[in-house]
């Protein structure tokens, strides 16, 4: 029988996580925060060239760009979430090199992320299509394929969740813990689930509407001002939500794999 995730002790855990270990957290990202950077404006300032007189008009140019920079931030998120679940999981300190981890633990882990979303993205593509051949049929059909269609892609976040259990298995090194085994071990736990998601979707809400309220303020004053301090708190707490995102993956591994208590 699996367990029951109690979904507020496990934002809980995770939240005082991250606030216990916000300085290790951060000692882990900056070095990779500060060569995304760089990397990201080169990129964009080639891209600036490469598709001037507009997108429109260089499509096969722009759409690789914008690929190889998801794909750099991507890598760049594997290393750091590698190097926080074996800090939370195994109180493993990296130093040096290991800031910048490209072994094959965060190969692994990069490759079982794209794996996940393909597996979802097909799935979830496949519905869709479906959908839209039923929404033809009529009024009533339509409006039966909008409901089912986010059920389903309430679905498909909730299986996102529970098929990365497996990814701090791969930070471990474990080999013997697969796709299924991470689904099997959440299995009956899609509503505690949902909420955990449900709580990270309406804190980045609840923050993108605080930003909001202080752009409009800052531009009062200097938009200048606003503008800058609107791009230093966004990448700020865009960082804070990225540790606790996989703070959490971290806590749902302890609970359903390990079995730890919160």
């Amino acid at each position: 029988m699996t367990r029951q995730l109690p979904t507020g002790l496990c934002i809980e855990h995770a939240l005082t996580s991250v606030r216990n270990n916000i300085g290790y957290a951060f000692r882990i990202s900056w070095p990779w925060y500060v060569v995304l950077a760089v990397v990201n404006i080169g990129i964009l300032t080639f891209s600036g060239y490469a598709v001037a007189g507009g997108i429109d008009v260089h499509p096969v140019i722009f759409m690789p760009i914008i690929l190889v920079i998801a794909l750099i931030n991507m890598l760049a998120f594997a290393s750091i979430a590698v190097n926080w679940h074996r800090y939370i999981l195994l109180d493993q300190v990296p130093t040096g090199s290991e800031l910048f981890r490209l072994d094959g633990l965060t190969w692994r882990y990069f490759g079982n992320i794209l794996l996940i979303g393909l597996i979802v993205a097909v799935a979830f593509l496949l519905l869709v299509l479906l959908l839209q051949v039923f929404a033809s049929l009529s009024t009533i059909t339509s409006i039966a394929a909008i409901l089912i269609g986010l059920a389903g892609l309430v679905f498909a976040s909730i299986s996102i969740y529970r098929l990365s259990v497996k990814l701090p298995a791969v930070a471990l090194g474990r080999r013997d813990f697969s796709l299924s085994h991470a689904w099997a071990a959440s299995r009956g736990n899609k509503q505690p689930i949902f909420f955990v998601i449900l709580f990270q979707f309406s804190l980045a809400i609840g923050i993108a509407i605080a930003f909001l309220a202080l752009d409009f303020a800052l531009a009062l004053i200097d938009p200048i001002i606003a503008f800058v301090v609107s791009q230093l708190l966004q990448i700020f707490v865009g960082w804070l939500l990225v540790i606790l995102g996989i703070t959490i993956l971290t806590s749902l591994y302890g609970f359903f794999v390990e079995g730890r208590d919160f």
